[in-house]
């Protein structure tokens, strides 16, 4: 499980600010990017804490 902070520290470091929404965009196009290839649950949303990586399962 990665929490925001984990994620925006991996891919900007401390040099830049960012909002911590430009992670949910980051995630809504990696979650485009895995529907077309089926995987629709592939990035799970834990509430209030951030986002779990799982398997590529094809969706019904």
């Amino acid at each position: 499980m990665f929490t925001r902070d984990q994620i925006l520290d991996a891919a900007y470091g401390g040099a830049i600010h960012v909002a911590d929404r430009t992670i949910d965009s980051h995630i809504r196009n990696i979650r485009a990017k895995f529907a077309a290839l089926h995987c629709d649950n592939a990035i799970e949303t834990v509430h209030g804490v951030g986002f779990r990586i799982g398997r590529c399962e094809a969706s019904a």
